[in-house]
């Protein structure tokens, strides 16, 4: 049966705390039983140890890890991950992949923001042949999420890159896709209907400010998107991703953002 599964990212919450006891509190206090886990090093942090030990805290709390997000920064990836290919990105990502076909999670979500615009063409093309060998191996979905000044820019941009890779879906963060001054409700359909769309990310943004992550309807109004969603009979993850507002000093914490959302998009009818 189609189901839309609401959660929220625990980096929505690392203005507070890194402690997964502590996030999973906020999770559960919330009432959200769903969290997608962010990530820079497969190899370092997800570990077997660490993440038997991360979802035996969730399951206490009866929070579901329904995601993790592979961000591919600066601080990691100097000259590049995917446009690199004397870097070890594929290595990780097997290993990103392997965690969790091992341990059951079936959203494995990549952000490539170190892969700017500019990046070549031919080497991006190459790793992602590579990628989508390594994910026809996987039980779950892998999806890229795009954003305004990465290789992955937009919506055609990225649809046209990953066409031809059956085992590579798109991530739609709808804060990415209003700052682009896209319409989520038709993204949503058209990535449905090319049978491309792995994963949703939650939040609002001014056209032209792509790192707002504002809590979700502050500037646009999410009845639309949802009713896309659930018309399409669509089973897929939905996570919250608000961390430009949660990480705003002058703005009211990540509490309340996330509160806000949650509240938007109940009223919304999901």
């Amino acid at each position: 049966m189609a189901k839309i599964h609401l959660g929220s990212a625990d980096w929505n919450f690392w203005p507070l705390t890194r402690d997964y006891d502590q996030i999973f509190q906020y999770l559960k206090a919330l009432e959200i039983s769903n969290v997608e886990i962010g990530i820079y090093e497969p190899s370092k942090e997800l570990t077997k140890e660490n993440l038997e030990n991360l979802l035996n805290k969730a399951e206490n709390l009866n929070i579901n890890v329904t995601a993790v997000l592979f961000s591919l920064i600066q601080d990691f990836w100097e000259d590049g991950a995917l446009s690199n290919s004397r870097s070890n990105y594929l290595s990780e990502f097997e290993k990103f992949l392997s965690a969790l076909e091992t341990h059951g999670i079936k959203n494995a979500n990549v952000w490539t923001g170190v892969d700017l615009r500019d990046s070549d063409p031919e080497e991006i093309h190459k790793c992602l042949e590579k990628m989508n060998f390594l994910a026809a191996s996987y039980s779950g979905t892998v999806s890229i999420e795009y954003k305004e000044g990465t290789y992955f820019h937009d919506a055609d941009v990225t649809l046209a890159s990953l066409e031809e890779f059956e085992n590579l879906k798109i991530l739609l963060d709808t804060g990415h896709a209003y700052a682009l001054n896209e319409d989520p409700v038709r993204l949503v359909q058209t990535f449905h209907k090319v049978k491309k769309l792995g994963a949703i990310h939650l939040g609002d943004a001014e056209f032209g400010n792509s790192d707002d992550d504002l809590p979700c309807g502050r500037l646009h109004d999410f009845d639309l998107f949802v009713k896309a969603l659930q018309d399409l009979d669509l089973s897929v993850i939905a996570n919250f991703d608000l961390y430009g507002a949660a990480i705003d000093s002058s703005g009211p914490g990540a509490i309340s953002i996330v509160k806000e959302s949650l509240s938007h998009l109940k009223d919304s009818g999901l």
